[in-house]
């Protein structure tokens, strides 16, 4: 194998050159001794750096890179360390350079509570796979949660994003796990749902800036609404204002640490959902080190911001640290700064770790960012902190502090120290909640089950009388102790910065953490019921009802602790025209109460009701919120858009559109090939927007009629009117007056003992049937894309081809999950391969024969791989799709196909590859025979 000597791993790896003394020498040596081949993984780690870099690399300039020279700053970054140590060509510096630290074994404790998993492991596979930084928010009319995270598998694995998602539709007894946001964000999710048209809106780090994305269908699925910062931006928060009494009522603030003017932090906000936004606004001064920053909304709108502060004059990382309270009283056009929550605390760090890691760290090798989290609920600015309560290397390293703010008096109330351990281990990470009864919810990580400081659990304590007091214990929500677990493929040290928690309508609190039980870090989440008096807690939350019908609901109102004043209902915001009456008012707590909200004279539309309760004598409040939506009249039939009546050449999956038909809930698309709509339908789809694109090809070079009705709660409204058009014919199909011939297919379901390993594979693994992701049926054929050299080839029966029969094509699906080299370029690479002389040769089928899905570009010539140079398929990843190719200059010879895939020495995509399922070879006959001779006299022809 060429290139041994250090020169040219120089000249192979340029983002060595310049910043060669700044790689640590264990990486250096590793990288040449990949020149040399004395340690191939090594190689590996170097090659897939590389290839990192070249991806990431057309989003940053220099002055971005030169960001990483100041450790100060590149040691304060969240994602955007990630993002930028790929594209500037220094991921020897700064990723996963540290192993986790052995923790032994602590056996499970059952806690009565089951924790549940918000992220599905089942679909993590690859080496990188890592969940973390959490956040979540609740849809109140519709019930939903959705829970937002880091996501290493979709970054690393399968390059679409780090930003995953996870739904709920039952209150969290169970999780969905819908996969990547995007295709190109990088992380640091932010949540929150937008009272003012009931929609989630999700915030993540992209190409190095900030974007929002929203969700249109209630937390299935996320679109791009707009890029509103690209200046080296980090771990930015979401907060809205969900008041509508507030002056600034549906107003987004996102703040965060833009790094391309020093650490400061910054502030930002939109009145249209994030169309458009206003000018940035640096909050804190210029000059001082910062990280972390949180907002939060008072009911009159005023906005509040905190953010972890090193003290001059050390500074970060080993100055003492602060956090500073800032508010906004005009919608944040300006700030002015208010005494902090804490300051002149020590900054928390084990000496060993922040060695190991180069930034402060906690035993086990975990970076550690001690942000802080508010919340301003019932009157209160609530705030949660960590420090170190007694000297670096003394006593404890890290505790959970609470303390909250009164803005009437302008004064702070005591500290509290909330883990309440009698330990001298860690406690972090501390997450808030408040509920509008002054339930006061803290989770945060400890280590207190473990003697030697390793093994990490989630704990919550909780204060029911708005943090005057905490005289309920820490309760532990995990099931079981877990190490810690560090990715190779993330930043140094990394384990997650910070993670959030809600409290529902219900009494329930939802806690959230990045829990290492199966050995890799997962979304996990458990449930407290909050309560020491009552909780009113509807049976169910929302109701759609046909005015003048009346909306009906039942509301228990839960005991605790055996209370027993009556609670007294009361209604507000209910619609124009309506009433809301209970059943049963005043309740004993225990009971239960019917509500009835009339809806004679209400307009259509969805509301929020809120239900307070009030005890007697101790005029104890509890609130919920109950989701109406109301119909007076079923829909008229929708007006139908694109495709427009008599298209022709339309895609085999267009996006059909129709206008909103008013009141209409839900819409009903029916495609079929006559205009009578007989069963069975081409196509049929129920969905709630005015649009849809089908999930599955309809028929190509087909005419097709295609129609949409609506219905609501009042009933079902008439279909619209329909429209025809007509499919793109696409290649392999054959022309109007013949019909296709099949000459050879296969699905493999039955036996596939004609289809042979090719003479000439290398490498650990070959073709094989798979049940992973199957075209149709449950077989496909697979060859895995390996992170290692191999050339795997599959060949097929002798087939022998028609005359007279054109067009003649071979047609397969083949689904692509293999190693991209930037856009033009592949790394590991499939190809196609023809023989006419009974296998002896083969030669590759060229790029002009592929009438679909043409080759995405050559395979490089850096990474040993067997196939270097030919122009080859690597999407990575690409959904099954039809491939044709051109068989006509083949006619009347006997061929076999060759499938062949190239993988190279380092970085691969398994378990997944290339796979290739209903393999067909089609010809094309006339339709129509020749009648006028059919009795086999030819005619005379008579010359003069």
């Amino acid at each position: 194998m060429p290139e041994t000597s250090g020169d040219t791993v120089l000249n192979r790896y340029p983002f060595l050159r310049g910043g060669f003394v700044r790689v640590h020498a264990a990486i250096l040596i590793s990288v040449l001794a990949f020149g040399a081949h004395a340690d191939e993984s090594a190689g590996n780690i170097a090659d897939a750096a590389y290839k990192a870099q070249l991806r990431a690399s057309p989003y940053v300039t220099a002055e971005s890179c030169a960001v990483l020279d100041d450790p100060k700053q590149a040691n304060l970054m969240d994602g955007l360390l990630f993002f930028l140590a790929k594209a500037c060509g220094r991921q020897g510096e700064f990723i996963g350079q540290v192993e986790s630290v052995d923790a032994g074994f602590l056996p499970p404790y059952l806690e009565p509570n089951t924790d549940l998993n918000v992220s599905n492991p089942a679909g993590d596979t690859g080496t990188t796979r890592t969940q973390s930084e959490t956040s979540i928010e609740r849809n109140p009319v519709t019930g939903t949660l959705c829970a937002a995270y880091n996501d290493s598998f979709h970054g690393v694995t399968q390059n679409v994003g780090f930003s995953g998602y996870s739904r709920s539709t039952d209150g969290g007894n169970t999780w969905v796990d819908r996969g990547a946001v995007s295709a190109d964000d990088s992380g640091d999710p932010s949540l929150v749902w937008r009272r003012q048209d009931g929609k989630f809106y999700y915030a993540a780090l992209r190409n190095g800036g900030l974007a929002l994305f929203r969700s249109d269908d209630d937390c299935q699925s996320f679109v791009l609404v707009s890029q509103f910062a690209t200046n080296n931006d980090d771990k930015e928060i979401m907060a809205i204002d969900n008041e509508p009494t507030s002056p600034f009522y549906g107003r987004i603030y996102i703040v965060w640490t833009d790094f391309g003017s020093g650490s400061r932090i910054y502030s930002i906000f939109s009145s249209d959902a994030g169309a458009t936004w206003s000018a940035q606004l640096a909050i804190s001064p210029s000059g001082e080190s910062n990280q972390g920053a949180w907002p939060t909304i008072a009911p009159n709108g005023d906005v509040y911001v905190t953010w972890l502060k090193w003290l001059p004059p050390n500074g970060y990382p080993t100055g003492n640290i602060e956090i500073p309270i800032y508010r906004s009283t005009n919608g944040g056009v300006s700030y002015s700064v208010l005494t902090p929550a804490m300051t002149n605390k020590v900054n928390p760090r084990e000496a060993a770790a922040t060695s190991s890691c180069g930034r402060p760290a906690i035993k086990g090798n975990v970076r550690l960012l001690p942000s802080p989290q508010i919340v301003f609920r019932n009157g209160y600015l609530h705030t949660v902190y960590a420090y170190d309560p007694d000297g670096v290397n003394t006593g404890d390293v890290i505790d959970v502090f609470y303390r909250r703010y009164n803005p009437a008096t302008s004064t702070w109330d005591a500290e509290v120290r909330i883990n309440d351990d009698a330990t001298t281990t860690d406690q972090y990470q501390p997450t808030i909640s408040v509920g509008s009864a002054g339930q006061v919810t803290v989770g945060y990580y400890s280590r207190q089950l473990d003697p030697n400081n390793l093994q990490i659990d989630y704990y919550s304590r909780t204060s029911f009388n708005n943090g005057a007091s905490w005289s309920q214990p820490s309760v532990r929500l995990s099931d079981a102790s877990s190490a810690i677990v560090l990715d190779s493929s993330l930043a140094t040290c990394y384990h997650g910065d910070y993670d959030q928690q809600l409290q529902d309508d219900n009494g329930r609190a939802h806690y959230l953490w990045s829990d290492d039980r199966g050995s890799t870090p997962d979304v996990y989440t458990d449930r407290t019921l909050v309560g020491t008096n009552y909780l009113l807690v509807p049976v169910t939350s929302s109701v759609a009802v046909c005015s003048p019908a009346n909306a009906d609901y039942t509301l228990n109102v839960n005991q605790f602790l055996g209370f027993s004043e009556p609670v007294t209902l009361s209604a507000s915001g209910n619609p124009a025209n309506s009433t809301v009456t209970f059943g049963t008012n005043p309740v004993a707590p225990g009971g239960s109460s019917s509500v009835t909200i009339t809806t004679a004279g209400v307009a259509a539309g969805s509301s929020v009701i809120d239900i307070s309760g009030l005890s007697s004598p101790g005029a104890v409040v509890q609130t919920t919120a109950l989701g109406l939506s109301v119909s007076t009249a079923a829909p008229v039939a929708p007006v139908l858009n694109t495709p427009a009546n008599n298209a022709t050449v339309v895609p085999v999956r267009p996006t059909f559109a129709w206008a909103a038909a008013p009141q209409g809930v839900n819409y009903v698309l029916e495609v079929d090939n006559e205009p009578s709509f007989a069963p069975p339908l081409t196509y049929t789809a129920t969905v709630t927007g005015t649009s849809h694109v089908p999930n599955s090809d309809l028929p190509s070079n087909t005419t097709l009629y295609w129609r949409v009705r609506s219905d609501n709660v009042c009933g079902t409204g008439p279909d619209a009117a329909a429209f025809t058009f007509t499919t793109v014919p696409l290649p392999g199909d054959c022309p109007i007056g013949a019909v296709a011939n099949n000459v050879y297919s296969t699905d493999f379901e039955g036996d596939n003992s004609a289809w042979t390993l090719g003479a000439g594979s290398v490498g650990s693994s070959n073709w094989a049937i798979s049940t992973a992701r199957p075209h149709g049926g449950t077989n496909a054929f697979l060859a895995q894309d390996l992170a290692a050299a191999s050339d795997q080839r599959l060949i097929s029966p002798a087939i022998a081809l028609p005359t007279g029969q054109d067009p003649l094509a071979l047609i397969f699906w083949n689904d692509q999950t293999l190693e991209k080299n930037g856009t033009t370029g592949c790394y590991d690479g499939a190809i196609l391969e023809i023989s006419t002389d009974g296998g002896a040769n083969f030669t590759q089928v060229p790029g002009v024969s592929a009438l679909t899905d043409p080759y995405d570009g050559p395979i490089s010539g850096s990474f040993q791989n067997p196939l270097a140079g030919l122009s080859a398929w690597c999407g990575d990843p690409q959904a099954y799709l039809r491939s044709v190719i051109d068989l006509t200059a083949f006619a009347g010879q006997t061929v076999q196909f060759r499938f062949r895939v190239g993988s190279d020495s380092s970085v691969g995509r398994t378990p997944h590859g290339w796979y290739i399922d209903d393999v067909a070879v089609q010809s094309c006959q006339s339709s129509v025979s020749d009648v006028i001779f059919a009795d086999g006299f030819d005619p005379v022809v008579v010359v003069p």
